[in-house]
This record gives structure tokens, C-alpha cells and sequence, in this order.
């Protein structure tokens, strides 16, 4: 590179964006207010443990494809999540249907990896914790079903 193609470049640092129809870049400073809101209730497995660590969840999901790192980030907060479950102060939102988005993200990462016993076990898993007739018992009622019909179909 020549002195004046080095002295004119633009000096904007270089960004990670997803693909698809609505590109976004990551975004440190949403994930270090995440995280700033996250550490306050660390390793404590209860309600406020997990009602901060979901959004992780979503914004890590949302960058999965970027880099191995962020999908790591993602289940890491996804068992975070699933660890606060059975904590005495969840059982009132539990019962109350909460949508746990955990459960969820994990079937389809695991699924996309062909990981099928892994995307059933947590297909299985939030069949205990969502209300029989729900459109979440459905959902992954017939998830699983899928995924044996997938793995046994290898």
C-alpha cells in the first residue's frame, strides 16, 4: 500500500454484521449493559438470576452465526436460564406458563448441529415445564417427534 492510499483510507474500524435481510452489527455496548445487568444477580439461581441472564440468550442467539464464540455464549446463558427453573420463587411464574425462551433456542442450535438427542432431551425437558394444551407443549411435542423420525432416519 502506497503513503497516499495509506494517508485517505477511512480509518472506520472493521465490524462483524449478520447476514440476512436485516444485516446488524454487534453491538459491545448493548452486550456490556447486558452483562452489567446480568452480574448484579450471578450465581444466584433464582427469579432475578434468570429474568437477567433471557435477554443474553436472545441477543448472544442473534450473532450465533458471526463467530462460534457468541452460539457458546448463547447456550452458556441458555443453562443459566434452565438452572434458575427449579429455584422456589419460579414456581408461581412457572405456573403461570412463563415462555421460557431457553428451552427453545437450545432445540433449534442443537438440531441445526444434528445433535438430535440433544435437541430432544431439551424438547422433553420443556415439555415439564409448559402448560399441557399450550402452544408450547405442541410445539415441542411434534419437535420431537421430528427429531426421532430425523435421527433415525440417518
Amino acid at each position: 500500500m502506497s503513503f497516499f492510499e495509506r494517508l485517505f483510507k477511512s480509518h472506520s474500524t472493521a465490524t462483524e454484521m449478520t447476514k440476512g435481510k436485516n444485516p446488524q452489527a454487534f453491538d459491545t455496548k448493548k452486550e456490556k449493559e447486558l452483562l452489567s445487568a446480568y452480574l448484579k444477580y450471578k450465581g444466584r439461581q433464582n427469579s432475578f438470576e434468570y429474568f437477567s441472564a433471557s435477554p443474553m440468550i436472545d441477543f448472544y442467539y442473534k450473532f450465533r452465526n458471526l463467530d462460534s464464540k457468541y452460539l457458546d455464549e448463547c447456550i452458556k446463558y441458555c443453562n443459566i436460564c434452565l438452572s434458575c427453573l427449579n429455584s422456589p420463587d419460579m414456581k408461581a411464574d412457572i405456573k403461570g406458563g412463563i415462555h421460557i425462551p431457553a428451552f427453545k433456542k437450545l432445540v433449534i442450535i442443537y438440531e441445526n448441529q444434528k445433535e438430535y438427542d440433544k435437541a430432544a432431551f431439551y424438547a422433553g425437558q420443556a415439555l415439564k415445564y409448559t402448560k399441557k394444551d399450550s402452544d408450547d407443549a405442541i410445539y415441542y411435542s411434534k419437535k420431537m417427534k421430528t427429531l426421532m423420525n430425523n435421527k433415525f432416519s440417518k
